[in-house]
């Protein structure tokens, strides 16, 4: 224990974690301004791509995030005409997302800031410590997958 409950606080790794967040998102924002595209954006467009039309729950799956948080980036990618979304004809209660063909080229045109918003992040990393981070992240987001509120779900 120390004397101080904030330096210890600071040295948590979930609140270490949160500080990558904000910075993450900062940096990512700033990178891919011209675009106006957020991250969550970027990875629902890019999960369409990949997937093909899907419903909006599904793709709140392969995404991570919560049918709320889903339903805002669809909503805002469909106001910029970059996802088409209507019932589902084989499951009235649910929405088809589409990627239009404006969505699809905006995620290619983005790539080259995405990937220098990655880059960045992790700019204060030598090569190998750049491995060995993304490694250890992806092996404690797999392993606390069913841990998170919104655990991500893999296409089967």
């Amino acid at each position: 224990m120390t004397d101080s409950p904030l330096a210890e606080a600071n040295t948590l790794p979930g609140n270490l974690l949160r500080r990558c967040h904000q910075s993450s998102v900062a940096i990512f924002l700033r990178q891919c301004e011209a675009f106006h595209l957020t991250q969550l954006q970027y990875v629902a467009l890019s999960a369409l791509e990949e997937q093909g039309s899907l419903d909006q729950i599904t793709l709140g799956g392969y995404t991570a995030l919560d049918r709320n948080t889903i339903a805002v980036v669809v909503k805002k990618l469909e106001e910029r005409g970059l996802v088409t979304r209507q019932r589902n004809p084989q499951d009235r209660r649910s929405m088809l997302v589409t990627l239009t063909g404006a969505g699809r080229d905006l995620r290619h045109q983005a790539e080259a800031s995405v990937r220098d918003a990655q880059e960045e992040i992790l700019a204060p990393l030598s090569t190998e410590e750049r491995e060995t981070l993304c490694h250890l992240l992806q092996r404690m987001a797999d392993a606390n997958n069913e841990r998170s509120r919104v655990p991500i779900r893999t296409a089967e």
